[in-house]
Order: structure tokens, then sequence, then C-alpha cells
């Protein structure tokens, strides 16, 4: 419970906020705001709010290379997020409810919460799990979202949720580490997809509803090639592997079905609402080019306004995120963490006295082996905005594939 004086770590919190890199000017693009939901992919300061500054995010080197202090995001620096904000012109997306102040939420809100399941806990309560973990999952962001609705004078005009871009960042992979990391068979996992896609399938249909016109969809990363997971999972059996990439097959195989049933949810919500933008992020592709051609890309061009044909206004939109860059060096390792044969060591986090840091960030995929680099997040959110391989029309509809 809270104390009748304001704890230190949740003043310096908010002084952070404040003091967040971000364009104060109003947009004049295509959008007026950005409403995100999501987990620790897409959070901003949410979870270090709610542990009361405790959580990992909140200390150094997590956010060192852009913001140059920890700031809430499970980075050394932006996240897909950010980019798409600076790209749109808009201020980088306020955390709720850490980042309520009397500036409100005119730009926008952040809704998400790092280790956000996609069902709530009363679902995994009914089928039998020991459930451990706050419920941070899409209901409980939903009622934040509509709870700001509900306060006075925090959005303006009256039109600005269909002036909104919506983010529905990677939603499932929680659900799913939740059942492997607890010895649960490979089944289980692959049991949960069908009710994660339709519980995201329902988040966006409740959106759509409110008045969110323009709703850009992430799919779930390739599992396979996270360290958590390759150090989690590490087996003797080479066929356990792709020869390519050095990733674990039957992980991504569990993202593959996944993101497949998330497109045929999008192609029915497109159809229920012909009016509305549905647009598929493909995080999968883009990430597995980087791990398949990893010498190609590095430090991407930066993304401008203009780079955002693909967030006009069509029925269907099938955004792929893959741009060419530099090169990247170390796809499998974390640049912050501990002894493993990825750099990863459950026992010994990002930020621990004993953890290691690399010195090159930007060409390393994984930041602390769950999470990405400022350099990855810069390279797909390049992508979503404006890649080459995006398939759009500005005139008519595209074929979902």
């Amino acid at each position: 419970m809270a104390s009748s004086s304001f704890p230190l770590h949740l003043i310096l919190l908010a002084i952070n906020l404040l003091l967040l890199p971000s364009v104060v000017t109003p947009s004049t693009g295509r959008y007026s705001a950005i409403f995100s939901f999501g987990d620790s992919l897409a959070d901003t300061g949410n979870l270090v709010f709610f542990s009361g500054g405790k959580d990992q995010a909140n200390r150094p080197p997590y956010g060192e290379t852009y913001f140059h202090r920890p700031n809430g995001r499970y980075s050394d620096g932006r996240i897909i997020l950010d980019f798409i904000a600076q790209t749109t012109g808009l201020p980088l997306v306020r955390p709720y409810p850490a980042g309520r102040g009397s500036e409100g939420f005119v730009y926008g809100a952040n809704f998400a919460v790092a280790g956000a399941c996609a069902l709530s806990n009363a679902f995994y309560e009914a089928e039998g799990f020991n459930v451990t973990w706050e419920d941070y999952s899409l209901g409980t962001q939903l009622k934040w979202f509509e709870q700001l609705l509900s306060s006075s004078s925090v959005l303006a005009p009256n039109d600005a949720l269909s002036k909104s871009l919506f983010v529905m960042g990677e939603m499932g992979a929680n659900d799913y580490s939740s059942v492997l990391v607890g010895d649960n068979p490979i089944e289980s996992a692959r049991a949960l997809v069908a009710p994660v896609a339709r519980a995201i399938g329902a988040a966006i249909d409740a959106l759509v509803r409110t008045g969110a016109k323009t709703v850009l969809v992430s799919g779930v990363f390739p599992l396979g090639c996270v360290p958590l997971f390759l150090t989690r999972f590490r087996t003797r059996n080479a066929d356990a592997y792709d020869p390519a990439t050095g990733c674990l097959k039957w992980l991504n195989e569990l993202s593959q079905h996944h993101n497949l049933l998330l497109q045929r949810e999008l192609r029915r919500l497109r159809r229920a609402h012909p009016h509305s933008t549905i647009i598929y992020a493909d995080i999968y592709a883009a990430m597995m080019a980087i791990y398949t051609s990893p010498s190609q890309f590095g430090e991407p061009p930066k993304a401008t306004a203009s780079s955002l044909s693909c967030l006009v206004t069509t029925n269907t939109c099938h955004c792929l995120a893959n741009e060419m860059g530099a090169g990247m060096t170390s796809t499998l390792e974390a640049c912050c963490g501990g002894e493993g044969p990825y750099d990863y060591n459950s026992s010994v986090t990002c930020g621990d006295p004993t953890s290691t840091l690399c010195s090159d960030p930007w060409s390393y995929v994984s930041w602390d082996g769950r999470h990405l680099t400022d350099a990855a997040n810069q390279i797909i959110a390049h992508g979503i905005v404006g890649g080459p391989n995006v398939q759009v029309s500005l005139y008519g509809n595209v074929d979902p594939k």
C-alpha cells in the first residue's frame, strides 16, 4: 500500500518520464495520437511503476544507448513503438497509469505492461494452472483504456479515436512461456494458440467498435531464436536446430502457428469491419531475415514521415518489416547478461553486479536475452512504416495473404 510520503524512486521515474526526448509539437501528419497495448516489447514504464521502481528496467544499463538512463523500457534504447511515434511526428507515447499527470493523454497512451498475457488469469485458473503473476492481460488493458475514455478533458477533439493509430503489440509470447518454462509439453502451448488469437481478435474488435479506424497488429517473434529459450531448452540433438540460423525449430514452428491463426482472425475482422484498416506487422519475417543474413543488417537508415505509405487507410494492409542495414554480428547472444552459451543466465540478469555488458549493442539482436536492442527495434520499425517489402496499394484493396 502507498505510504504517506511519495517514494523517491517514483519521483525519479516521474522525472524520467517528463524528460524523455520526444517531439513536443502537435503532429501535422495522418495520425493525431497513438494508443498502444502489449507486453514488455511495448512497455514504456508501466511495470516499473507497478513494481515500485524495483524492476530491472529501472536500473542501468537499461536505456543507456539512446536515453542515457533507465526509462522503463526493456532495451538499451528505444522500442518499436518509439520509432513509430517518432516517424509519425508524435511525442513518445506516455505510459498509463505510470504517466498520469496534468499533461493528460492528448497524444495517446500506452497500456502495455511487461509480462502481460493475452489471456486473463481467470482463464488459466479455470484450466488448472498455478497462476503466480499479476493480471495485466489484454482484458485489463482494455479496462484502463475505458477508464481513460471516461475521464474528462484527456482526449481532444471528439473525433480523436478515428484519427488515432492503435498499436496492438506482440501478445502471446508470455502465454506460451508461462506454460513451457513450467516443463509442460509443447502440446500444452499449442493448445493455447487458438484462444490467444481469439483474445487478440476480441480486443481489436472492441477497439474498432469504440471508434478505432486504424489498428496495427504485431505477430509473434521467432521464439526459437531467443537466448532465454535457447538456454532453457538447449539440447545435444542437432536436428532440433535450424542449421541456417541456430534457432530451435520446434519453437519457431509454434510462433508460425500463432501468426497463421492470428492472420486468419484479422481477415475475419476485416470482413466484419470493412471501414476500418487492420494492418498486420510481420515481425517474425523481419527478425528471421536478420537471423538468416546478419551481415546485411545493422544500423538502418532513419525512417521519415514520408515512409508511412504502409499506414494509409485501405481496407487491408500487410506490412512486412524487412529493411537492409549495415551488418549485425551477434544474433543469438545477449548483449547484457550472465555466463552461458548464449550469454544468458536466469540467475544473473542484466544490471546485476556480476552481469556482463557488450561494448557494441548495435551489433546485437538481443539486449538482455529476452528483449531487443535499439538497433534491432529500429530495423523492424523502419520496415513496418515503409520497408521495401510492404504489400500495400495506395488506391485500392490488398489481397490479404
